[in-house]
């Protein structure tokens, strides 16, 4: 199947989303040296042992957020088809798609709160390397079924109603 220019657009955005993640880890160590003081380090340093081994144990979740997050999209899916026109039958498939991302981020965003907190970096990548990859698997899985869903393709109210 050929992906319109809607498709590529809303794979793009998938690329964006399964991005953001690290994207707001990098962001936080920065913030973190700007704004906190130098004693936050200490504080760090004496949750480290205890907060490392949460975040290694996230791992795992991330595969079962994935898996979640493809059955959230399955059945909001099932309710895009109960849509009353195609246009708002392709914006649900959109939005589900935006809700299930959210979903396979969830270790994601607990790992990077963590590394704020004083996990070990190597833990804290491990999950976000996991939770993006799990976003990703759902834009090359699921982006058949989009097709031309997305924002360009159609803008509600376009179907004449």
């Amino acid at each position: 199947m050929a992906i319109g220019k809607a498709g590529k657009q809303l794979l793009l955005g998938w690329l964006v989303v399964a991005f953001s993640m690290p994207a707001v880890l990098g962001i936080e160590a920065l913030l973190r040296r700007v704004i906190l003081p130098p004693d936050f380090e200490l504080v760090r340093r004496l949750l480290q042992p205890y907060l490392t081994p949460v975040v290694w144990g996230l791992v795992p979740v991330c595969l079962l957020s994935t898996w979640a997050a493809f059955s959230t999209y399955r059945r909001l899916r099932r309710k895009a088809r109960h849509a009353g026109t195609p246009t708002e039958a392709a914006w649900k498939r959109f939005e589900g798609m935006m809700i299930a991302t959210s979903v396979a981020q969830i270790p994601g965003l607990v790992a990077a709160f963590a590394s704020m907190a004083g996990a070990a970096l190597a833990a804290v990548l491990s999950v976000v390397i996991a939770s993006s990859l799990g976003v990703l698997a759902m834009g090359v899985l699921l982006a058949p079924d989009l097709g031309d869903a997305g924002p360009a393709a159609t803008e509600p109210g376009d179907d004449g109603s």
